[in-house]
């Protein structure tokens, strides 16, 4: 079985092939097929059923990517959040989140550790989105968690 980082490396791999297949499809152009140089040619039901599940997948392997990008940006910040006199949660540096905002926060979770044979809590961090109540602000998945002094780190 391979370590983390034989299995990072491999990550790298495909990374780069999820590149080469998205930019020779011409998916992130047109968000479809309709690049390919042939796509007007196409008339067979089975060709067409062949490229709406190419779409699929494309869409899928477009999102995987994104994710893979997002771990490569640089760290610009780590900081606590406070409410700002605007009624968003700020940052030292300035950085505020609004509905739909990407967040990256420090959440604690019981880890089984194999040495112990005990369950330790393990700092982790995590990304989300922030999204509003009504009331007030919260992380999708991780409503439970207080945002006023949690400890955030924001890429760039």
């Amino acid at each position: 079985m391979a370590d983390l980082k034989a299995l990072s490396d491999e990550m790298a791999k495909l990374k780069r092939q999820l590149e080469t297949v998205l930019y020779i499809s011409g998916y992130r152009e047109n968000s479809d097929l309709s690049g390919l140089s042939d796509y007007r040619q196409i008339k067979s039901a089975d060709d067409w059923q062949k490229v709406e599940e190419y779409e699929g997948i494309l869409y899928k392997l477009d999102e995987m990517q994104s994710h893979m990008d997002y771990h490569e940006k640089p760290i610009k910040e780590v900081s606590r959040l406070h409410m700002n006199a605007s009624g968003r949660y700020e940052t030292d540096g300035g950085h505020y989140y609004t509905s739909g905002s990407s967040i990256e926060f420090l959440k604690v979770e019981e880890v089984y550790n194999s040495d112990t044979g005990q369950y330790e809590d393990t700092p982790i961090w995590t990304a989300s989105r922030v999204e509003h109540d009504g009331t007030d602000y919260y992380i999708v998945t991780y409503g439970n968690v207080e945002l006023s002094g949690l400890k955030v780190r924001v890429r760039g």
